[in-house]
């Protein structure tokens, strides 16, 4: 599975340094996923390579909202107003 994530990180910074180098108004990982959908087009066999690990981040997605949560109820406790 190490492999996968290494593909998938791959894709991401190929997608931070596109974004760099062309001066593209959107944010590196975005780019990043349009270059993995392009790339799974292009070949199929590398979902079967990736599925694994893909399925792992997605089962523990929403763990990265937590933060966010926490943090918008703690400035809504504030009422500072900003």
């Amino acid at each position: 599975m190490l492999p996968a994530f290494a593909i998938l990180l791959l894709f991401q910074c190929l997608g931070e340094g596109a974004v760099f180098l062309l001066g593209l108004p959107v944010p590196g990982p975005v780019a990043g996923m349009v270059l993995l959908f392009c790339a799974l087009l292009a070949w199929p066999a590398l979902r079967e390579r990736i599925e694994a690990a893909a399925n792992e981040l997605l089962r523990h997605l929403s763990l990265l909202f937590v933060p966010a949560g926490v943090g918008i109820v703690a400035a809504a406790a504030s009422g500072s107003g900003h």
